[in-house]
């Protein structure tokens, strides 16, 4: 029990009002007198707009919401007025960096004191991450910063370092939506990851940085790259070696998998050198083909489409994004304003997270067991009726606010339990 009440409490510390001013001090947003909308304030209320749909369609939206959060929070204060223009000056003025602090010290919280994923396959990785982008559409006005692939259009790629065992984003990079995915930086010189990634990511210098950092990747083959057989499986016999694989293609006939290492460059002088592993599997008549530089023959080419198959929890996470936390469209027209409603919706996101997992603890159910998207819903529920209470109070009543959610989505998660078919 005592570890439970360590956890609540780690969490609590957090979104308490004195940490949340100590981080707002630390990244110089503190309230340097009384105002109508203080920093802790309009942090909840950005938090809670991602929940709502249709908030994050303009400005004027958003300012709305603000009013009508403040008259239902606070009802005994008078009406306040909020102008499209105060509000833009305010998300203007509040860096951003301030809810990426917020979001990194929950989210190390998350990792080390809750459970990771049940995924067993995964357990041989120091940590595995798939990798994906999405766009999400912005003002025009902000063309400067964030070129859309269309000319005259804005928009801006969320690249996107997933965590299979934890379930959640470790990394967020924000650029310009024209830029390509290839050029993602989010590969550490750390050892023993897993990277998972589709075709948009693939590029030589990128499979480099894996192998010089001793970690590991796996990624479907691009159309139209023709490897050649430099080593086969016994198995697989040794007139493959030498062939490209629309040689050996042909010669399949009544196999359903392939096992064996290639080289991908065609050039005399290629600048990626290194032996990888092709492995197949023929499907309904068609083949499919991924390329990984994991060896171990444990890992048979079942085992690795089943890694492969993992990536779709990212993009998942941007379907929650997209419709549940409502990232698209977003409705600012300044840098700073834009970094502010992502970072909004990805607290929201890791606070949905963060319940599950303690749910996940005191239930003794894996964290998969937990639907996000009915999860979510209680979060926002709980936010709005407990939240005027959470912003005169003390980490205590954060605290007991965790509690009452968490049980909330234990029962949810044994009711749906019993309603699904054995």
């Amino acid at each position: 029990m005592e570890l439970f009440e360590e956890r609540y409490q780690a969490f609590a510390q957090v979104l308490s009002d004195d940490e949340l001013k100590r981080l707002a001090a630390e990244y110089g947003v503190i309230d340097q007198r009384e105002r109508r909308l203080p920093v802790r304030i309009f942090f909840w209320l950005m938090v809670l707009s991602a929940s709502q749909p249709g908030v994050r369609g303009g400005l004027f939206q958003l300012a709305a919401f603000f009013v009508s959060a403040m008259t239902k929070l606070f009802p005994l204060q008078h009406a306040m007025r909020l102008s499209k223009m105060a509000l833009s000056k305010k998300l203007k003025a509040t860096t951003w960096r301030f809810f990426h602090a917020v979001y990194q010290v929950l989210l190390r919280r998350y990792e080390k004191r809750l459970p990771s994923s049940t995924r067993h396959l995964l357990d041989r990785f120091q940590e595995a991450y798939a990798i994906d982008g999405s766009m999400a559409r912005v003002h025009s006005t902000l063309e400067r910063f964030f070129a859309s692939a269309n000319a005259g259009q804005a928009a801006l790629k969320l690249n996107t370092k997933f965590s299979v065992k934890n379930l959640a984003p470790k990394e967020v990079e924000v650029s310009a939506g024209k830029r390509h995915d290839s050029r993602y930086t989010g590969v550490t010189e750390e050892a023993g990851i897993l990277y998972l990634f589709d075709l948009g990511y693939w590029a030589f210098r990128l499979f480099e940085r894996i192998y010089a950092a001793g970690s590991f990747f796996v990624s479907r083959l691009k159309p139209g790259c023709d490897p050649l057989i430099v080593a086969v499986t016994p198995s697989e016999g040794a007139p493959l070696i030498g062939k490209r694989l629309s040689e050996v293609i042909p010669l399949l006939a009544g196999q359903t998998a392939l096992d064996v290492t290639v080289q991908l460059s065609k050039a005399k002088k290629p600048r990626f050198t290194q032996p990888l592993r092709l492995v197949g599997l023929r499907h309904e008549g068609v083949w499919r083909f991924w390329v990984t530089n994991i060896f171990e023959a444990d890992f048979t080419p079942r085992l690795i489409f089943d890694l492969y198959r993992q990536r779709w929890l990212v993009e998942l996470f941007f379907n929650h994004l997209k419709h549940g936390l409502h990232v698209e469209p977003l409705c600012c027209r300044n840098e700073n304003g834009i970094m502010v409603e992502v970072y909004s919706a990805l607290i929201l996101y890791l606070l949905t997270q963060i319940v599950i997992a303690l749910a996940a603890l005191q239930s003794g159910q894996p964290l998969e067991a937990f639907s996000f998207k009915r999860s979510c819903e209680l979060v926002k529920a709980f936010l709005w009726t407990h939240l005027s209470q959470l912003l005169r109070q003390t980490s205590a009543a954060l605290v007991n606010f965790l509690h009452q959610l968490v049980q909330a989505v234990v029962l949810m998660g044994r009711r749906d339990q019993c309603r699904s078919p054995a």
